[in-house]
């Protein structure tokens, strides 16, 4: 088995510090580079869908992950007239804040990883002195702009996201698809309801709860591009064009505050090759998605543990060299994460023109409706 390989990894997000956790407890030297190491202020929540989970499992957080989290049952998509156009069921997903999930990585950090607190303005001399660099610094990447040849800066989408979390009880767990526009609203992790709509869970079960305490509602909006000098002003552009549109979405836009709510820009990446020399990115240095399909924190994840998995296993199956090692791994790592992510990146950009369709929103609500009465036909016809 070769010696354990000395790596840097640029960007202490989900998916570097689930890399620096993975690659730690194999005996890997680990440097962590941030230039905050901040944690954000405003928990917005993620969906952890159950390849998640497994990555969590395999860092020892699942359990954390499951105390911090509550598991929705189902959620509505309303289309432009608001009229109910599917329901989806959340399966085995479960929902937490960012900052939770944030906190519990980095509270997970073996203490022989080296964090280090720097600015980087210039990542070529990160590779020296270490086997491997790791690019985890997220959708802008220093890293992919610096060591990728062409044009690899991120890609506008000529869009405005709002995000935020208001002190109310969530009115439902939903996204509305309006013309040209989307908002949608879920609990905060740590509610609880008195309906089936969510379960609270702990990590030795899952159950029903009779409880209506809340600690809040989550929502998020994207629209078209449009800026104002302050949140305040995001907030009410905001409500200018989705209010009075379905109760719910005023319910929470009423309790909406610019101290609670963050605006910004949608950025993807243009699609690369994720490892190039002994360089390779993980999460979103590589693969920023559109949020539509919730798997740009699943992706960091499960890349983190996938390139732990294929160092792990290329050690195990060679007696050569390291640097012939790590270049095995890294070919590895391609293979099974390079096809899947890129996939997801499709997939989401794709609902995302969906559910911002403007001219043809209408269509769009019928084609939806009518697909969801084929499955539900189906399925009743399997049952029989």
């Amino acid at each position: 088995m070769c010696r354990p390989q000395s790596i840097r990894i640029l960007g202490a997000g989900v998916a570097g510090l689930a890399a620096a956790i993975a690659l730690a407890e194999d005996g890997h030297h680990i440097e962590l580079i941030d230039e905050r190491f901040e944690i954000a202020s405003v928990g917005t929540s993620l969906g952890m869908f159950a390849s998640a989970q497994s990555a969590m499992a395999r860092l020892g957080v699942l359990d954390d992950v499951r105390n911090a989290s509550i598991a929705p049952r189902r959620g509505v998509i309303y289309g432009q007239d608001g009229q109910a156009i599917a329901t989806l069921p959340a399966g085995d997903a479960l929902l937490l804040a960012r900052s939770d999930l944030v906190q519990i990585l980095r509270d997970a950090v073996p203490e022989s990883v080296q964090q280090v607190r720097r600015r980087i303005e210039d990542v070529r001399p990160l590779r020296a002195g270490v086997d491997l660099l790791i690019g985890a610094d997220g959708v802008h990447s220093l890293v992919r702009r610096s060591g990728w040849p062409g044009r690899q800066s991120a890609r506008t989408h000529g869009m405005t996201v709002l995000r935020g979390t208001a002190d109310i009880a969530p009115p439902e767990i939903s996204e509305t698809w309006g013309g040209g526009w989307l908002f949608g609203i879920t609990p905060l992790a740590g509610a609880t309801f008195a309906d089936t709509t969510a379960t609270a869970t702990t990590s030795t079960s899952t159950s029903t709860s009779t409880s209506t305490s809340t600690t809040g509602t989550n929502w998020f909006a994207c629209l078209p591009e449009h800026r104002a000098p302050s949140v305040h002003a995001d907030l009410a552009h905001l409500r200018s064009v989705v209010g009075g549109r379905r109760p719910a979405i005023d319910a929470v836009l009423a309790a909406a505050r610019p101290e609670s709510t963050l605006v910004h820009g949608l950025h993807t990446t243009p699609p690369v090759h994720p490892v190039r020399e002994n360089v390779v990115l993980l999460g979103d240095a590589a693969l920023a998605m559109a949020p539509n399909l919730g798997h740009g924190a699943n992706t960091a994840l499960q890349d983190a543990v996938a390139l732990a998995t294929a160092l792990r296993n290329a050690s195990a199956g060679r007696a050569g060299s390291n640097s012939a090692t790590l270049s095995a791994a890294l070919r590895a790592y391609a293979r099974n994460r390079a096809l899947p992510g890129h996939a997801w990146r499709i997939g989401s950009a794709l609902m995302l023109r969906t559910a911002m369709m403007d001219e043809h929103a209408g269509l769009r609500d019928r084609a939806v409706q009518a697909a969801g009465s084929l499955a539900r036909r189906r399925a009743e016809a399997l049952r029989r």
